[in-house]
């Protein structure tokens, strides 16, 4: 899998995320879920994720994810 693209917001990591399901694309959001572990500030290092797809289907992810922005 290969690093596509990094949102800026929960809100527009889920929009992405649902956007590469209805293409049908194999992906998975790297730091997603490390976010949510411990309550208080958020700091970018540790919170960043990053949208990973399938070798084969990135390109087709980033030209969804260029027309999304």
């Amino acid at each position: 899998m290969i690093p596509v693209y990094s949102p800026r917001s929960e809100s527009e990591a889920a929009v992405i995320a649902s956007l590469m399901q209805a293409y049908g694309i194999s992906f998975f959001m790297r730091g997603g879920a490390f976010s949510s572990m411990y309550p208080g500030p958020i700091s970018n290092s540790l919170n960043a994720q990053m949208l990973m797809v399938e070798d084969d289907q990135a390109e087709l992810a980033k030209e969804l994810v260029r027309s999304f922005l």
